[in-house]
């Protein structure tokens, strides 16, 4: 897959391990690098949906069309994402399992911690 970055923030906490690391704890930046990783090496955002600890799901409210991916169930942060069609476009079906099957690029929009 295909990771196109928000902006220069999220990228560079996604691409480097150290930057990561100053942002968030050693087990976060450990968890964030593992799944940007996953994702690049996944033919699909089906892929990431059969990895069970990375619990991708669809965000409603305020968030609806953006997708969350857990980076331990334990630590509370999630990387949020935008699944895009083969035009490089905001999905604009509903079947969350065709986006799943169908989506080869995404974008990372922000790390955050669900609980905060």
């Amino acid at each position: 897959m295909i990771i196109i970055y928000k902006n220069k923030k999220i990228e560079k906490q996604c691409k480097d391990y150290r930057e990561a690391k100053k942002t968030y704890n050693d087990n976060v930046a450990e968890k964030l690098h593992s799944v940007i990783n996953f994702i690049e090496n996944s033919e699909s955002l089906m892929d990431v949906k059969n990895m069970p600890s990375f619990h991708l799901h669809p965000l409603s409210g305020d968030r609806k069309g953006t997708y969350a991916i857990d980076l331990g169930r334990r630590l509370g942060y999630r990387l949020i994402v935008i699944p895009l069609d083969n035009e490089q476009k905001q999905w604009t079906i509903s079947d969350v399992n065709e986006i799943y099957k169908c989506t080869s690029v995404v974008i990372a929009v922000e790390v955050t911690n669900h609980y905060e």
